[in-house]
């Protein structure tokens, strides 16, 4: 018997809402940049070396001066263990710049970590499968089309072989975003991703639908944080602003399988706003583009590469200041005891991926894989 069967097998409708980038280069270099501490000339840069922040430095201008391919998404990504928030650094902190072919500098080939000598997490029923589903069309994190199913895809599954090699486990398809937490619920399957964690130390601030997610499923540690941008036109009352009470008053669209925790968190609710959720991403651009909303809001990489598919890079203001980061997870029902007893697995593997470096490698290859397909 197979222990680590991936069927990658279509389940019900494909939900066209968390379409995302075809060229996620193209996204995470047309991001804008990033917050220092001072604003003086920044200094030339080189891949394949460590390179020290100094004043007038943005992660999207180190990136840009030294041609990393990805952006600074992908220079984020190499330097969290510097890097809490991709929205700050710090003058002084050194930075290591990937080379051209992906690795890190003085690394070579991503570290292969000592086998742990812990014992490995195991549930009561090794013999058991445990059914884990995605869906499709969420470039770069999740597809069909893409090798491995996609960025978190091949994190689950690596996930699950270094957490415990003998625990037999499938990875499917299940198309219809919207019936993931119910499935995950009754039993259906053991665990969905990826989906996004609510701050659930602040339920008291969350919607019904957000707050949901919290008491009725228990979460994998984080797979990956991503960006959540602003955007208006040009010109439009809503250009400058600077704070989210800045947008009350605005129409706003977001698309309809999105969450809205964060803008619960900051305010964004009726009636401080209208909210429009059409069932797509580019929806929101043709309504922003039409005068039909004032601003739109989702993650930033698809939306950047939704943007330029529109030919509206130039009509189109970022509102930085507004910009936030939300983290990728697996979610179990709280009531699936086998499930929940196989999360140590996941983030035992999740561990060991990125103790080991195999966890950029992946992130690395999933831009190049996602520009070729």
């Amino acid at each position: 018997m197979d222990l680590h069967t991936k069927n990658f097998a279509t389940g019900r409708k494909s939900l066209g809402a968390k379409g995302a980038a075809a060229s996620l280069v193209a996204v995470m270099a047309a991001s804008a940049g990033l917050l220092t501490l001072s604003t003086t000339e920044a200094a030339a840069q080189e891949a394949c070396s460590i390179y020290t922040v100094v004043p007038g430095d943005t992660l999207s201008q180190i990136a840009s001066r030294a041609e990393v391919r990805g952006g600074f998404q992908l220079l984020f990504d190499a330097n969290r263990d510097v890097l809490r928030n991709p929205n700050v650094i710090e003058v002084g902190q050194a930075l290591k710049i990937p080379c051209a072919d992906g690795s890190l500098p003085g690394t070579g080939a991503a570290p292969v970590v000592a086998a742990s000598t812990e014992p490995a997490p195991v549930t009561t029923q090794p013999t058991r499968a445990l059914r884990i589903a995605t869906a499709t069309n969420y470039r770069p994190f999740s597809d069909e089309d893409l090798p491995g199913g996609g960025m978190i895809t091949r994190m689950v599954d690596r996930s699950m072989q270094l957490g415990n090699p003998d625990q037999a486990y499938t990875i499917s398809f299940v198309n219809d975003w919207g019936s993931h937490f119910e499935l995950a619920e009754l039993g259906a399957l053991d665990m969905v991703f990826p989906w996004f964690k609510p701050d659930c130390d602040r339920i008291e601030n969350l919607g019904p639908a957000s707050a949901y997610r919290c008491t009725n499923f228990n979460h994998s540690d984080a797979f990956y944080e991503i960006l959540i941008d602003f955007y208006t036109l040009n010109g439009s009352e809503y250009a400058n602003a600077t704070t989210h009470a800045d947008l009350f008053g605005a129409r706003v669209c977001r698309p309809e399988a999105w969450f809205l925790f964060d803008m619960e968190a900051t305010e964004l609710v009726e009636p401080n706003i209208t909210l429009v959720q059409p069932v797509s991403q580019q929806a929101c651009v043709e309504l922003l583009r039409n005068g039909e909303v004032d601003v739109m809001t989702y993650d930033a990489l698809p939306a950047e590469e939704d943007i330029r598919q529109a030919g509206m890079v130039d009509e189109i203001t970022t509102l930085e200041a507004l910009r936030g980061t939300v983290t990728s997870h697996i979610f179990v029902g709280k009531d699936n005891a086998f499930a929940n007893e196989a999360l140590p697995i996941i983030n035992a593997g999740l561990e060991e991926l990125r103790l080991s470096g195999e966890w950029f490698t992946i992130v690395r290859e999933s831009i190049q894989q996602t520009v070729e397909n």
